[in-house]
């Protein structure tokens, strides 16, 4: 897109949306406010995470830093928990504002966010009594047994965090239903803020991984509860409707959230356990290792993700009003930014690496240069495909990402586990990014290449 063209966009004031051209112009307006609104978000939350690393892992040492690592990669793992509701919430908020219809929002809104606040709680409550059954020395191996009561306490708070969590997130997919996604990340930024002065302080005094994970997981879900307060000023969520509508929003949304469901499952045995299978084979140290390289290489996905991530609105709104020559556009070229964007980003991260570990944690790990090109290969397909998902789940074609990471899955953790304890890390990473290609470009490119083309097609 063209610096003209962005600055056209850079505005507070909406566009007319009487109009197919005009409707255009506004999904690129919100996407770039949302955009804009992001790259601080996530700015911060990289400062956030580089003084986790910088601060916690000298007096932590690579062990108790792998421990934490390991319970905070939960939250990837289990997202899947919310049985797919917050994404279905997303379509579902998308498709109730093209009606113009502020009761049938309200609606949708507060029965939505309230059927997602039952299920928090008993996912919450279910996950606690979980933790005290089972074997945390197995499945989190530490050579240090003294260890093992830090790692039972983390993983029981873990678990009350991860229900907030999961509300404060549906709250924030409500935003990018309506295509005010920059509005979340807006309040997302005090909320990593919070965290950073937390963690600070918890550094200071030398803190256990619970208060670490406290400060970093606890204090942003907290802060994201302020984004109800805006509903709620804005009359889109209400404590009457909040009663009245659940059941019927919970209806919808289960039918309409199985498939996003599935979606998460897939995708969390896809790849959202590997600190878990990691930490099982090798052991817990070796995780510091990986985690280190996964966050580095943050600095190329989620610029990716920041210009990704407003577009599945857009592409919901467009899907609504059967506006496909903006679907077919916008979805050519964000793919190219990708691909262009995350190989540039990760040549240019592999060549500077090496310095990089040293500078970011004081000479205390060493990590292969191996390991790093691996996970590059990694994040060009896995950018690459997170950009393709916003235009299928913006319009509803969810069934086929189903059936792709159903494959993946029978075939993935096997091929994962045999390659990691073979012959480690690097090669699970190559050997699973081969079993990704194959198994997409079979279902894209050929099972569901007719549906493909009739999403985009006039």
């Amino acid at each position: 897109m063209k610096l003209q063209t962005i600055q056209k966009y850079l505005r507070l004031t909406p566009f007319d949306t009487s109009s197919e051209t005009g409707r255009t112009d506004e999904r690129y307006r919100l996407a770039i406010l949302s955009m804009s609104a992001s790259v601080m978000s996530r700015g911060i939350s990289m400062l956030v995470m580089i003084l986790t690393v910088s601060l916690t892992l000298p007096y932590l040492g690579a062990e108790r830093f792998g421990i934490w690592m390991t319970i905070a990669s939960f939250v990837g793992i289990l997202t899947f928990l919310d049985l797919g509701i917050g994404n279905a919430l997303t379509n579902k908020v998308a498709q109730v504002a093209t009606k113009n219809s502020p009761e049938a929002l309200r609606q949708t809104i507060s029965g939505g966010l309230g059927f997602l606040f039952i299920l928090s709680t008993i996912i919450g409550a279910i996950l606690f009594s979980i933790t005290h059954i089972l074997p945390w020395q197995q499945l989190i191996k530490v050579k240090d047994s003294t260890l093992n009561f830090e790692v039972k306490n983390t993983v029981a708070a873990f678990a009350i965090l991860f229900g907030l969590n999961l509300f404060t997130n549906g709250i924030q997919r409500v935003f990018y239903g309506l295509q005010r996604a920059f509005e979340a990340h807006i309040v997302s930024i005090f909320g990593s803020l919070f965290s950073l002065l937390i963690l600070w302080f918890a550094t200071k005094n030398e803190a256990g991984i619970l208060y670490l994970l406290a400060a970093t997981l606890g204090s942003q879900s907290l802060v994201n509860l302020g984004l109800l307060i805006i509903l709620v000023k804005r009359k889109l969520f209400t404590i009457d409707y909040f009663l009245k509508n659940t059941k019927n929003e919970a209806q919808h949304l289960i039918h309409t959230g199985g498939l996003f469901f599935l979606l998460q499952i897939g995708t969390m045995v896809a790849w959202g356990a590997d600190s878990l299978i990691i930490s099982s084979t090798l052991g817990v140290a070796q995780v510091a290792a990986f985690s280190i390289v996964q966050r580095i290489f943050q600095f190329i996905s989620q610029p990716l993700n920041i210009f990704n991530a407003p577009l599945w609105g857009a592409y919901a709104d467009a899907n609504a009003r059967g506006e496909k020559e903006f679907i077919r556009k916008t979805l050519k070229k964000s793919l190219l930014l990708t691909g262009i964007g995350s190989i540039v980003g990760v040549v240019t991260l592999i060549l500077g690496s090496e310095q990089i570990v040293k500078f970011w944690t004081k000479e205390s790990i060493q990590i292969s240069a191996y390991l790093f090109m691996a996970f590059g290969l990694w994040v060009v397909i896995d950018s690459i495909s997170s950009c393709f998902a916003m235009f299928l789940n913006g319009c509803n074609l969810v069934l086929p990402q189903v059936i792709s990471f159903c494959i993946l899955s029978v075939v993935g953790i096997p091929l994962k586990l045999w390659l990691v304890s073979h012959y480690g890390i690097e090669y699970m990473l190559v050997g699973f990014v081969l079993a990704y290609f194959f198994v997409f470009s079979f279902i894209y490119g050929i099972v569901y290449k007719t549906y493909l083309k009739n999403a985009i097609s006039a």
